[in-house]
């Protein structure tokens, strides 16, 4: 996954959901060891929301809005890049000018030279600030129900405090696997969102 897709899918997942819950056992009743993604009753559990971005194992419905952004904005890229390789062509010809090269043409190519360079940082600035706002378009609504869904699959359980370890790298040590229930959680998220639900792809706006 590009780093842009994980910067922005990062933003917008809260660092650690608090679900209250009314936790009750059974007087006396000694708890089975819980399987890998069964937490314990009214015990903390821990996720990493940087999987729901996994191109192979994450949610469905980001990677669907993330590949109908990829798809949206290569004309944009391939654009770019045609740009690109008339600016590099320029810049190793004027650094290595044939013997008897026309001083005005190799003046007139150095002119395209600095004005291709100013549309292409132009470009990039638009194309940046046009992707982030189709990203939050496309994805702000899975993030909020993906917030949503997760108190949910919290306060069934029991879950008292679901931490993100994503976001407390260093700080947090887990040292029982059976708290981590992001596995379990994205598979069951899945199940009940599929990628159908993505937003559909639209033209980029300027």
């Amino acid at each position: 996954m590009k780093g842009l897709f994980k910067i922005f899918a990062a933003a917008a997942i809260i660092a650690a959901v608090t679900v209250a819950v009314a936790a009750s056992r059974q007087a006396g009743a000694q708890p089975a060891a819980p399987a890998p993604g069964v937490v314990p009753v009214g015990k903390v559990a821990v996720i990493d929301t940087e999987m729901f971005t996994d191109q192979k194992a994450g949610v469905a419905r980001v990677n669907a809005a993330y590949n109908a952004i990829e798809r949206e904005f290569k004309p944009r890229r391939d654009e770019l890049q045609t740009l690109r390789t008339r600016y590099d062509a320029l810049l190793k010809e004027l650094g290595a000018p044939a013997p008897g090269a026309d001083q005005r043409t190799l003046a007139a190519k150095a002119d395209e030279a600095e004005k291709l360079k100013t549309d292409i940082e132009r470009r990039q600035q638009d194309g940046q600030r046009t992707y982030e706002r189709r990203w939050k378009e496309l994805t702000d609504p899975v993030f909020i129900d993906l917030n949503k869904s997760l108190r949910e699959y919290a306060r069934q359980r029991d879950v008292a405090v679901v931490m993100d370890i994503s976001k407390l790298s260093g700080a947090v040590m887990v040292v029982n696997d059976a708290l981590n229930i992001t596995n379990a959680f994205i598979a069951d998220y899945n199940r009940r969102n599929p990628a159908a639900g993505a937003a559909p792809a639209t033209p980029a706006r300027p």
